[in-house]
């Protein structure tokens, strides 16, 4: 099964992608499937990652201006499979997203498809909590992404797993050092997602479950998820997003 039929994603989508655990390497994924039988594909971010880098898939423009951006994406949605913009290049090796408002206009360009947005940061955790003003999701999303790192479930609640562990021990009422459960990770999604639920399709996406135990992992996981957020979450997609395969499972209601 494919991440679109997966996700069930419709046409002209804007895609927000938020929590942990896999975000980036999911939006590359999505992005390269949707390139194979679209066109018009934009990847960009709200927040901040890593430089990808040179490919031969797609093409990467920066520039502080909206205007910029939206001129060169018009002249090259047909020369690339897919294309990912931000505001510029940080010396840190990572690129600064755009403001979460200039995604609608951008997804008004002729041609554009689906945008694709990394809305939220987590510094390579498998888990987080939002602070005030997180996720950064902008407000034309039609369908939220929400990730999860399955290898967080069993870990300690500490910040090597969990990225912004104070504030994720003051929602959950839990010590330092606490080992993380389904009920937990379910209340930190919740918490992502308060203000968004009902107002977009979301799908959790449990990501790692090639690891070892991972699929028993996911699923109950998933089925917990779908309980607590029934009828907004119908579905929850189990897979690994750097994986060959991307889609292992999906857990209904």
């Amino acid at each position: 099964m494919t991440l679109t039929e997966a996700l069930s994603i419709k046409e002209r989508e804007v895609i927000s992608l938020v929590g942990a655990g896999g975000k980036t390497t999911l939006m590359f994924a999505l992005g390269r499937e949707l390139s194979l039988h679209k066109r018009g594909i934009l990847l960009t971010t709200t927040t901040k990652i890593w430089d990808p880098g040179p490919s031969c898939d797609f093409a990467l423009f920066c520039s502080p201006k909206l205007g910029e951006i939206k001129d060169w994406v018009e002249q090259n949605l047909n020369r690339h499979r897919y294309l990912l913009v931000a505001r510029e290049k940080l010396v840190t090796g990572k690129l600064q997203g755009i403001p979460a408002g200039w995604v609608g206009e951008l997804h008004s360009v002729a041609g554009v498809s689906h945008i694709i947005v990394e809305a939220d940061g987590a510094a390579g955790r498998p888990l987080k909590a939002p602070r005030e003003g997180e996720p950064v999701v902008p407000p034309d999303t039609t369908l939220m992404i929400a990730v999860v790192g399955i290898d967080a479930l069993g870990d300690l609640l500490t910040e090597d797993h969990v990225f912004r562990s104070k504030i994720a021990m003051k929602i959950l009422d839990q010590p330092e050092g606490a080992i993380i459960s389904e009920q937990m990770i379910a209340k930190l999604v919740a918490e992502s997602l308060k203000n968004m639920l009902g107002k977009v399709r979301v799908v959790p996406f449990l990501n790692k479950v090639d690891l070892p135990n991972g699929l028993e992992k996911g699923r109950n996981l998933a089925r917990i998820l779908v309980e607590a957020f029934r009828p907004r979450i119908d579905r929850v997609v189990l897979g690994h997003a750097g994986g060959s395969h991307t889609v292992a499972e999906i857990v209904t209601s």
